[in-house]
């Protein structure tokens, strides 16, 4: 990726401790609509340097350097399961993205809830070429 190409989608995001923290009521809300699960939603931007996720909450936007990602997998797990989010590996699974300092952070790219369809399956491909 040059600098100056960039990537943008809407993102809607779960830190792994805030899936794992969600009580029985927000799981099954998700049932229904899997955002309810994730409280961060915005726009994502990738740069050749960095991954921007605005509006992530009150303090607006956080910035990932691609030297802070430590391991990028879209995949479901306990935390975030099949039965929730859709149960198609190929276009629910979440990208996750590990950081160094142990944060995990689950993303869904331009999430079409009617479908439960996401372009998770492409965001994933850029990112890894983005860490490579």
């Amino acid at each position: 990726m040059n600098s100056s190409t960039t990537t943008s989608a809407h993102y809607v995001a779960a830190l792994r401790s805030e899936l794992s923290e969600a009580g029985g009521a927000r799981r099954a809300m998700a049932l229904i609509n899997q955002r309810a699960l994730f409280p961060h939603r915005g726009t994502a931007t990738l740069t050749r340097d960095q991954l921007e996720l605005s509006e992530w909450g009150p303090q607006g936007a956080i910035t990932i350097a691609k030297d802070s990602v430590s391991r990028i997998t879209r995949q479901f797990d306990e935390d975030y399961g099949a039965f929730v989010g859709g149960g198609s590996a190929k276009w629910g699974a979440p990208v996750i993205l590990e950081l160094r300092d142990g944060t995990a952070l689950y993303l869904l790219f331009d999430h079409r809830a009617f479908l439960e369809k996401t372009d998770n399956p492409a965001w994933e491909k850029r990112l890894l070429e983005w860490l490579a």
